[in-house]
């Protein structure tokens, strides 16, 4: 996945929060905001709980494989938080 289709920094994931519509579920939780772009972006927040830092790892990997295998339309800001199963 390009730099360019990735939020890192905090005001990207704190807007997705504020203004876009989540969607929860059991191990994950989708939060969308339109981003008026040519591109979508995503940002993956996997915390502590979930686990040590090699697990937390792994599920990022396979987070942004998943996201880079997706299509999506363009113009949204879409965060992934993963949740301890």
């Amino acid at each position: 996945m390009r730099r360019d289709q990735r939020i890192t920094k905090g005001e990207g994931f704190a807007a997705a929060r504020r203004e876009g519509k989540s969607w929860p579920d059991s191990l994950l939780v989708l939060m969308a905001r339109p981003n008026n772009l040519a591109l979508s972006r995503f940002g993956f927040s996997v915390g502590k709980r979930v686990g040590s830092a090699v697990v937390r790892n792994r599920v990022k990997r396979r987070l942004r494989e998943a996201a880079r295998l997706t299509r999506v339309r363009n113009g949204w800001d879409l965060v992934f938080v993963a949740r301890k199963n």
